[in-house]
This record gives structure tokens, sequence and C-alpha cells, in this order.
């Protein structure tokens, strides 16, 4: 056989699996930047995760009341952080009723004194009524609310890098609550809100 002949049989060699896959990526290359596409999502989506994760731990979800709450909350006198803001509550009161602004009788005033500090770059919005609720395990929600309780409520106001917006905040919550969360959701920078367990 000449060197000729075998030189045509390796040419004409049965196609192997990198000849299949340069194939398919030529024929079928906007099928492929798809499936890479999809790929890279998929990684970059689980990094995400898996970050906030090793953050702020796992988030617990209860299936009763259909609230996801993150175990590493911080405590009344604790400072709490997010990489966005700080915050930290104090005397922290239940008040059975109030003169001036009445709840029912299967409610009570949760009153707290709240700093906020701004530990971004820049400066941001602070909305108290936007910005702070309350949430619980067992799944109410309390919006802030006017009372006699808050003497001095906190402002509303622009916070320059590095300044702080101290003041007392009320909430109407049911009487039977066992654990109300301070949720202090400003969304600075994109941030998770900085959650507080204000009777423990």
């Amino acid at each position: 056989m000449t060197k000729h002949a075998i030189r045509n049989i390796f040419k004409f060699r049965k196609p192997g699996v990198n000849d299949r896959f340069k194939k398919f990526r030529h024929e079928h290359s906007l099928l492929f930047a798809a499936f890479v596409l999809g790929i890279t999502t998929i990684v970059v989506l689980n990094t995400i995760i898996l970050a906030k994760i090793f953050l702020y731990g796992a988030p617990v979800f209860s299936q009763n009341t259909g609230v996801t709450v993150y175990p590493g909350w911080t405590t009344s006198l604790q400072l709490a952080g997010n990489g966005a803001m700080q915050a930290q509550v104090r005397n922290v009161a239940m008040h059975d009723s109030d003169p001036v602004f009445p709840v029912s009788e299967a409610q009570k005033i949760l009153a707290m004194d709240v700093t906020v500090k701004n530990t971004t770059t820049s400066r941001q919005h602070f909305i108290p009524v936007n910005n702070l609720y309350v949430r619980s395990e067992e799944g109410t929600y309390s919006a802030l609310r006017m009372s006699v309780h808050a003497k001095n409520p906190i402002p509303a106001q622009e916070i320059d890098p590095g300044e702080t917006v101290s003041g007392q905040i009320t909430f109407a919550v049911p009487s039977t609550v066992a654990t109300p969360l301070l949720y202090v959701d400003t969304g600075w920078d994109r941030t998770v809100p900085l959650v507080i367990d204000v009777l423990h």
C-alpha cells in the first residue's frame, strides 16, 4: 500500500466525539451560546445564594405563616449592621393602651428607641414609615403608627455618610405576639434588611 493511500485512509477517518462537538458548535452557534449563557446564569445565582447563606445564615421558612426570617438576627441593645447601615434598639416597652390613638383589645402598643447610621459613601433617604416595620414568627405584620408613647418620633430625613438619626417608634401588635421582629429595611446599596428581636 502506498503512502498516498495510507494518507487517504487517515484523511477519511470516522468522525469522533470532538468532531461532532465542533460540527454542533458551528452549525448551532445560537443554540450553543444560549446553552453557555444558561450554565453561566446558574453558576452566578448559586454563588449569590451561597454567599447570602454564608453571611446571614440559611433562611428559615415557616410552613404555617409564610414568613421567611434569618436566624442571625440581633437583639435589643446589640448593634446590627449589613454593610450599608447600622441600627440599634433601646428602651423597648409594651403598653396596654393609647389614650389618644386607641387600639383594639387584642392589640398592644410596642414602643422603642431606635438609632440608624448611614455607613455608605453617599447621602441616603430615610423614611421611617416605609423603612421600619414589625413582623413576627407567627406571621403578623405591623406598620409604623402614631402614639402618645412616641414623644420624640424618629424623623424622615436625608442622612449623610457617617451620620445617624435617632428617635422613638411605635407599632400596634397582637397582644399574644411572642417574638416581634423589627425590620430596618432601607434598601441602601441593595442590602438585605436588618432584623432585630426587640424583646430579647
